[in-house]
C-alpha cells in the first residue's frame, strides 16, 4: 500500500500529468496499468468505474484521470461540477454492491492549465482477489478484473496463480517475520500489545497503558521513517506509575473489550445490552465497517444525527470510523449480492434459497454446502414474507458456532448479509 497522501503527492502527480510541451495541452503519459483517461465524468457509468477500480485492485493500484481525452491525451477539462458535487457516499455504495472485498480509494480535483480536472486512485487490495458479486452492464459476477496495459479485463490464470500465490507467500512471510524477532529477542523478553485493552502481556507478567494515550499510538512502516513523508510516530517516554490497587485487582475491574465476535453474537442473538454506546464504538476500531448498527443505535435512544456526532468525536486511526458515516449519512443503503432473476446459476439458486427461507422450509445441509449462496440470498429478503423469529434462529444455531471458521470473501457476505437485516428489521425503529 502507498503512504498516505503520497498518490497525490507533487511528484507523483507532475509524472501522470506531464505535458509534451510548454505550449501543448497533450500529455506525455499514456493509458498502462495504472492510468485511465476519462473525458467526463458520470455516476451513470458506475459499473464501468467499479469494473477499473477492482482492476486496478487486484493489480497495483492505478489512477482514474477524468478531463482528459484518451486519444490523443488531451486535457480538456471537466465541462460540469458533476465530479464536485456526487456524493462520495454513492460512490462508496456503488462498489460495494458490485465487489467485495472493500475497495479503498481518495480523491481529489487539481487545476491544470487553466482547466479543472479531477482523479480518483484505487489503492491496491490487501486481501485479494476482489471479486464482482453482481451480473449488469460490463460486469459479470462472480468474475476477477485485472489490469492489463490500459485495459481493463478479466484476469488470466498466470495472474491469478501469482495473486494466490502471493497471498500464501505473504502470509507465510509475516509469520516467519515475528518467528525470527522472537527468536533475537527470547522469548522471555517478548511481549503481546492488546490494542483494544492497552494490555502488554509477557512472560514476566503484564502492565497496561493509559486508556489516553493508547488511541495516539501509530504504527511505522518499516522503511518509511522519514520526516518528508514518514508516518507521524509516539515515542513513549517517563517511568512506569503504579496504580494504588495491586496489579491482580485491577486486571480483575478492567472491562472485556467489544470485538467482532461479541458484536455479532449480540445482534444475533437479539440481546439488550448494556451500553450499546460503546457496541457502536467498538465497530470503528474493527478491519470493516460492515457490522449491524441500527440494532445498536434503536437501543441508545439516540437519533442518527446524534449517533454521526459521537463517532465524529472518537479519535480512531484508520478508514472504518469513516466508512461507517458514510453508510449512516446514505438515504437509501443496499447490500444485495447479485440477484434472483438472470440466467445465471447462481441466481437460480439464491432464489430457491430465498424461497425456502420464505416458506421456512431450508435444509441446513444448504448452509454446510453452499454458505456464500446462503449469505447472497439472505441479503435479498424483505420483511414482507418472511419471519423474523426462523430467519435469526438459523443464524444463531447454524452460523453463530462456527463465526471462526468463517473468513476471505465468505465473511465478507456474511457481514453484508447481516447488514442487510439490520436494514430491513431495524432502521425503521430510528430517526
Amino acid at each position: 500500500m502507498p503512504l498516505p497522501g503520497f498518490q497525490f503527492s507533487r511528484n507523483e502527480l507532475g509524472r501522470i500529468l506531464s505535458f509534451e510541451s510548454s505550449t501543448s495541452d497533450h500529455l506525455i503519459s499514456r493509458e498502462n496499468s495504472r492510468l485511465e483517461f476519462k473525458e467526463s465524468f458520470n455516476l451513470g457509468s458506475a459499473d464501468e468505474y467499479a469494473k477499473t477500480a477492482a482492476a486496478f485492485a487486484n493489480a497495483q493500484g492505478g489512477y482514474i484521470v477524468f478531463g482528459v481525452k484518451d486519444s490523443p491525451r488531451q486535457v480538456v477539462g471537466l465541462k460540469t461540477n458533476n465530479f464536485e458535487n456526487f456524493d462520495i457516499a454513492k460512490m462508496t455504495n456503488a462498489l460495494n454492491e458490485r465487489f467485495a472485498p472493500e475497495i479503498h480509494w481518495e480523491i481529489r480535483t487539481r487545476k491544470v492549465r487553466g482547466v479543472k480536472i479531477g482523479i480518483i486512485y484505487f489503492s491496491e487490495a490487501t486481501q485479494k482477489p476482489v471479486v464482482c458479486t453482481r451480473t449488469g452492464g460490463c460486469l459479470q459476477e462472480g468474475a476477477i478484473y485485472y489490469r492489463y496495459r490500459g485495459r481493463s479485463e478479466a484476469i488470466r490464470y498466470s495472474e491469478l496463480r501469482r495473486i494466490l500465490d502471493d497471498e500464501r507467500t505473504r502470509e507465510r512471510n509475516l509469520w516467519l517475520k515475528q518467528l525470527r524477532k522472537i527468536g533475537e529477542v527470547g522469548m522471555d523478553n517478548i511481549a503481546i500489545l492488546n490494542l483494544q485493552s492497552g494490555e502488554v502481556s509477557g512472560a514476566s507478567g503484564k502492565f497496561y497503558i493509559s486508556e489516553d494515550l493508547l488511541p495516539k499510538l501509530q504504527f511505522i512502516r518499516e522503511g518509511h521513517f522519514v520526516e518528508s513523508q514518514g508516518a507521524p510516530a509516539l515515542r513513549l517516554l517517563g517511568d512506569l506509575q503504579a496504580t494504588e490497587r495491586p496489579v491482580i485487582q485491577s486486571t480483575v475491574h478492567i472491562p472485556t473489550p467489544i470485538r467482532e465476535q461479541q458484536i455479532i453474537s449480540a445482534f444475533l442473538k437479539r440481546e439488550v445490552v448494556l451500553s450499546p454506546t460503546e457496541y457502536l464504538k467498538a465497530i470503528c476500531f474493527e478491519q470493516s465497517y460492515l457490522f449491524p448498527v441500527y440494532f445498536f443505535i434503536q437501543q441508545t435512544k439516540e437519533t442518527i444525527e446524534d449517533t454521526i456526532g459521537l463517532l465524529k468525536s472518537l479519535d480512531v486511526r484508520g478508514v472504518v470510523r469513516d466508512k461507517l458515516i458514510e453508510r449512516l449519512q446514505m438515504p437509501q443503503e443496499r447490500m444485495a449480492i447479485g440477484n434472483l432473476t438472470s440466467s445465471h446459476i447462481a441466481a437460480g439458486e439464491r432464489l430457491t434459497i430465498v424461497n425456502q427461507l420464505r416458506s421456512k422450509s431450508l435444509d441446513p445441509k444448504v448452509i454446510d454446502n453452499q454458505p456464500r449462496r446462503f449469505f447472497e440470498a439472505l441479503t435479498h429478503i424483505d420483511t414482507a414474507e418472511f419471519n423474523q423469529d426462523y430467519i435469526f434462529e438459523i443464524l444463531t444455531k447454524h452460523i453463530e458456532p462456527r463465526l471462526s471458521t468463517i473468513g476471505g470473501l465468505t465473511r465478507t457476505y456474511f457481514r453484508k448479509a447481516l447488514c442487510h437485516l439490520d436494514l430491513i428489521w431495524y432502521k425503521s425503529n430510528v430517526t
